[in-house]
């Protein structure tokens, strides 16, 4: 078998998995009470069904951007170089994609475009994709520090980035939010909290668990096994929800439920493996859908607030169990469907510009310079 057919038969297992991680990123924001506010207003409803299963949702959908981080560090913990113009060409995206956002949701909504506004829709707006295109930067070095160490180092690494970045931050934020206590002197990520795993530590710390999984594969002795690992991601979703339903300053919105809280990256972690052991062949149609991840993951949350024009998200959410589900379902596969044919569409526009970008001498320098000695 060749190399190549290795790749694709891999890649689809990922890519599938990349497909899933971009619903729940869109689960995630709809549902959001800092967002689009889904458990916000099943709550308020009154019915525990919506409620419990708004908050459920939120939970699974949370793990999202770990996920892609460990794919990111499962398929880039061996390369030592880097084209730090890929890194400006995201960024490039992002600001497109910000512009655009900008001039249709305003003449959506029927209001004049402000010269000042417009300006200020050219900076990229997006967390993500400046602290990916850092770890990207970076990560040769990091890449060549744990290229010397063994199975056992490595692990001990991992256990203590664990403690100090996961665990504690988790231990000491339960602390915080039920005590209503300041204690900012024993924060290990920033002097001011643990900025809910918006950081580019816990995006390192995850990112080695890619590489370790990729370098030191875990193996089961039975083949359905690996079956158990979707069991443990299911159960850390359910903690999860439950401390939230039961402890409710403990919230999903600026409390526990960080990208570095110790269920949440179990839960990623568990998930993550699960899809590096299926094989489910390659499938152009699924690489195809998986190619407009990033753009329907930068136009989602604008998508479901021009759907808001059709759809009452508050009073369906507030509906009861079944209409609230109903409301889920129509803004997620809405979503979903009209993003990623913008992006579709943006992509044949933008074609030409990437190409003549890629042949830049910005766009090809690296700044790992050499390879692996």
């Amino acid at each position: 078998m060749s190399d190549k057919t290795i790749a694709k038969k891999r890649s689809s297992n990922i890519e599938l998995l990349r497909i899933i991680c971009t619903l729940m990123v869109i689960s995630l924001h709809m549902l959001n009470p800092a967002v689009i506010g889904g458990i916000k207003y099943a709550k308020a409803s009154g019915s525990v069904p919506a409620h419990f299963a708004t908050n459920m949702l939120f939970c699974f959908s949370i793990t999202a951007v770990d996920i892609f981080i460990l794919i990111s560090g499962y398929f880039m913990i061996n390369s030592y170089k880097r084209k730090i113009g890929k890194a400006i060409n995201l960024i490039f995206v992002c600001a497109a994609y910000s512009v655009i956002k900008y001039v249709v949701s305003t003449l959506w909504a029927g209001n004049p475009i402000k010269t000042d506004s417009f300006i200020y829709s050219f900076f990229p707006k997006s967390y993500y994709v400046f602290l990916y295109c850092t770890l990207y930067i970076i990560s040769p070095y990091i890449n060549r520090i744990v290229s010397s160490m063994d199975k056992q180092a490595y692990r001990r690494m991992l256990i203590v980035f664990f403690v100090l970045f996961s665990l504690w931050p988790t231990v000491i934020d339960c602390y915080r939010l039920q005590t209503g206590r300041n204690i900012s002197e024993v924060f290990t990520i920033a002097r001011d909290g643990n900025g809910s795993g918006f950081t580019i530590i816990n995006f390192i710390f995850v990112y080695l668990i890619g590489g370790y999984l990729k370098k030191f594969p875990i193996t089961f002795k039975k083949k359905n096994a690996k079956y158990f690992e979707l069991l443990i991601a299911l159960g850390c979703c359910l903690i999860n929800c439950m401390l939230t339903m039961f402890f409710p300053k403990i919230n999903g919105t600026g409390g526990i439920l960080g990208y570095e809280t110790v269920f949440v990256v179990i839960q990623a972690v568990a998930m993550f493996d699960f899809f590096t052991k299926i094989d489910i062949g390659s499938s152009s149609f699924i690489n195809f859908v998986a190619k407009s991840s990033f753009g329907i993951f930068l136009l989602h949350t604008t998508v479901i607030r021009m759907m808001g024009k059709f759809v009452n998200i508050p009073s369906m959410f507030k509906g009861g169990f079944i209409s609230s589900m109903m409301c889920y379902f129509i803004l997620l596969i809405g979503s979903l469907l009209i993003s990623a044919a913008f992006d579709i569409i943006a992509h044949l526009v933008m074609t030409p510009v990437s190409k003549w970008w890629s042949k830049t001498k910005l766009f090809s320098f690296d700044p790992s310079k050499e390879d692996k000695p």
